[in-house]
């Protein structure tokens, strides 16, 4: 299982996916609204997850 982690809403939930796609996929988030952080480390959609990795979103904001 994948622990996801909303940063801006302090809240968690397990899933099990194998890449970071898939995550946004079972949780119906559009990709282009967060920052994908990997255990501690950016990454893309693509970027595969095994068991027991901890993915945070973070969400972008942006304006002027």
């Amino acid at each position: 299982m994948i622990t996801v982690v909303f940063l801006r809403g302090n809240r968690a939930v397990e899933v099990d996916a194998a890449s970071v796609q898939e995550v946004s996929s079972k949780l119906s988030i559009i990709r282009e609204q967060y920052v994908f952080i990997k255990n501690g480390k950016i990454v893309c959609e693509d970027e595969p997850l095994v068991d027991g990795d901890r993915l945070e979103l973070f969400t972008v904001v942006s304006g002027g």
